[in-house]
């Protein structure tokens, strides 16, 4: 069943951006483990609105393949099928390492000190259901990033209401939602004080600020349907990509770091679209840039392999130079097993998922209509 009438396009700077975003979101976390890590993890933490290009893209994406779809119960009953067969592989896999982690902590075969928190097995149900970032736990748990995907599943399940909303009004139907979701968002942010307290920061209930990210995505990919391409587009992406950084690090408001986020995201989208493959010099790049959300799910698990147990129970070497000497490994290591786990694991297994499960629904319906 094909939902699209829009030719594929390869958005090639979207690509090479996730994975720059993924590349910092992991050297961030790997500088935990550093020596004195608090001046470079400060550093890292400007960087934070990074992980909502993320959704801001992918929401973009999903409009630009999806949004045409006719919004029946069937067509999203498939639209999720698909979309569960995309991520679910990944999350699972990855997942299953800390389950098996948590399993030898509860028989204290290791010591965590997250044993009570992030190992707690009675998470798990959250986790396999993805929602764990619905605001169900009080706890980032297992594979602590995967708040990301749980997120993303919610976004994927109101799909819904994003199609109703452009049908009704268009652009300004999805302006409209995201400003709902937005001041609900404000609303319930009332009396915060703590850093991750507030919606564009919180990972805990991250599902309804993915939420805004995905269909302000959609919103954009409406506008860059109704633009010109101007004269060096790609240049003028790559410098408000750069004005983006230089909000980030200048602190300035969130709302206007994410407009400018979303000026570099249509500038981006209109350099892929001129026809002209304006930005091919990045295809020798675009084969690890596909794999950006496996690393960024990946990473977590060589942490614990490569810090948790390597550098600090057995290494333990107390020395900055030797930690910044040993960084790189770890993150070309992920970048491998992210590969590897797309090609050998995830596409097949994704695949399995979705030919079962629109065989399981097939077969639903044909004894329906025997009834």
């Amino acid at each position: 069943m094909d939902w699209s009438t829009v030719v594929k396009q390869t958005y090639r700077l979207f690509g090479v951006w996730r994975l720059l975003a993924a590349m910092l979101v992991m050297a961030y976390h790997f500088a935990h483990s550093a020596p004195n890590p608090e001046p470079v993890v400060k550093w890292f933490e400007h960087m934070l609105p990074l992980l909502d290009m993320f959704f801001i893209m992918s929401g973009f994406l999903i409009f630009e393949h999806y949004g045409r779809m006719e919004n029946t119960g069937e067509n999203y009953a498939g639209f999720l099928i698909k979309r569960l067969s995309r991520l679910y592989p990944l999350h699972l896999i990855t997942l299953s390492f800390f389950v098996a982690f948590a399993v030898l902590v509860y028989f204290g075969l290791v010591n965590s000190q997250g044993a009570d928190t992030r190992y707690d097995l009675t998470a798990l149900p959250a986790n396999l259901m993805l929602i764990q970032a619905w605001g169900v736990d009080s706890e980032l748990t297992f594979n602590y990033v995967s708040w990301s995907l749980s997120g993303e599943w919610f976004a994927y399940l109101i799909f819904p209401v994003v199609l109703f909303a452009f049908a009704r009004g268009r652009a300004f139907g999805l302006a409209l939602l995201v400003a709902t979701i937005i001041v609900a968002l404000e609303i319930a942010d009332h009396g915060a004080t703590e850093k991750y307290d507030y919606w564009f920061n919180t990972k805990l209930w991250a599902a309804y600020r993915v939420a805004a990210d995905f269909c302000f995505g959609a919103l954009l990919c409406v506008v860059t349907r109704q633009i010109k391409v101007p004269r060096r587009c790609q240049w003028l992406a790559w410098g408000m990509f750069g004005g983006v950084f230089v909000a980030m690090f200048s602190e300035a408001n969130i709302y206007l770091t994410l407009g400018l986020f979303g000026v570099a995201i249509v500038l981006a989208a209109l350099a892929d679209r001129t026809g002209k493959d304006e930005t091919a010099w990045l295809d020798p790049v675009m084969p690890v840039a596909t794999v950006s959300f496996g690393i960024y799910l990946w990473h977590p698990v060589i942490e614990l392999f490569a810090y948790s147990l390597l550098w600090k129970r057995l290494i333990g070497i107390d020395d900055p130079a030797l930690f910044w000497l040993f960084l790189p490994l770890p993150m070309i290591l992920t970048i491998g097993v992210a590969l590897a786990s797309a090609r050998w694991f995830e596409r097949p297994a994704g695949k399995w998922i979705e030919t079962t499960l629109v065989g399981l629904i097939g077969r639903r319906r044909l004894s329906r209509q025997q009834v």
